[in-house]
C-alpha cells in the first residue's frame, strides 16, 4: 500500500514546511543533483558519448515507501541535533479521516517534508554507492529516483554495479534499462521531443 495523503491542514503541516526548509538548505546542491527538466537538457547537451559507452537509466522501485525512516533519522542527526525528535515526530504520524496513524517505515507522499528527506537521504546512498563501487560511471545524474548514468566498462561490469547498488540497502533497489546506443546530441533531441510531446 502506498499512502498518499495530503498535509494541507494537518496539525504538522506547518512543522513540516519549517523543517523542510531547514533541509533544503544544505539539499540538492551536489552536482549530481538534477533539479528539473530543463536543467537534465543543458546537462545532455554539454555531455560527449563515445561509440563503446553504454546509457543507462536506473530506477528506484517504489522509493518513497521504502525510505529508510531509521537511517533517513541517523543521517539528520547530523545536522540537525536540537530538532532531530521533530523531525522523527512529522515523518511518522499521518492523518486519514480523522484518524491518526503512525508509519513504521517509508514515508506518506503528501508532506512538503517527504520529497526534501527523499533527496537527502539518496544523496548520502548515491556518495556511498560510488566510493564503494569497484568500477565507476563516467556520470550519474539524478532526480528523485531517476539515475541517468553513462558507462564505461561495458556489459558485463555493469552487471556487476547493479548487484552492488541492490546490495548496499535491502530498503533500496533499483531497476536498470540500457539505451540504444546514440550521440550525446541525438539523445537531447529525443529527450526533447518525449518532453514537449502533446
Amino acid at each position: 500500500m502506498r499512502p498518499i495523503v495530503s498535509n494541507i491542514g494537518a496539525p504538522t503541516y506547518h512543522l513540516s514546511k519549517y523543517l523542510a526548509g531547514l533541509l533544503r538548505q544544505i539539499t540538492g546542491n551536489s552536482s549530481h543533483h538534477v533539479k528539473n527538466s530543463f536543467q537534465f537538457v543543458q546537462i545532455l547537451e554539454s555531455l560527449r558519448v563515445r561509440p563503446e559507452d553504454l546509457i543507462v537509466s536506473f530506477d528506484v522501485v517504489s522509493l518513497f515507501i521504502n525510505v529508510p525512516i531509521v537511517d533517513s533519522l541517523e543521517l539528520l542527526g547530523h545536522h540537525f541535533e536540537d530538532v532531530l525528535a521533530l523531525f522523527k515526530h512529522v515523518l511518522t504520524y499521518f492523518c486519514f479521516d480523522g484518524q491518526f496513524y503512525e508509519q513504521t517505515d517509508g514515508e506518506a507522499m503528501g508532506s512538503p517534508l517527504s520529497p526534501v528527506i527523499t533527496n537527502f537521504f539518496m544523496e548520502d546512498f548515491k556518495k556511498k554507492a560510488i566510493e564503494q563501487a569497484t568500477h565507476k560511471p563516467v556520470c550519474w545524474f539524478r532526480y528523485v529516483d531517476d539515475t541517468f548514468v553513462i558507462w564505461p566498462h561495458g556489459q558485463e561490469k555493469l552487471e556487476h554495479f547493479l548487484i552492488h547498488l541492490n546490495g548496499l540497502h535491502n530498503k533500496i533497489q533499483f531497476t536498470m534499462e540500457k539505451k540504444k546506443k546514440t550521440t550525446s546530441q541525438s539523445w537531447t533531441m529525443t529527450y526533447k521531443e518525449k518532453r514537449t510531446a502533446p
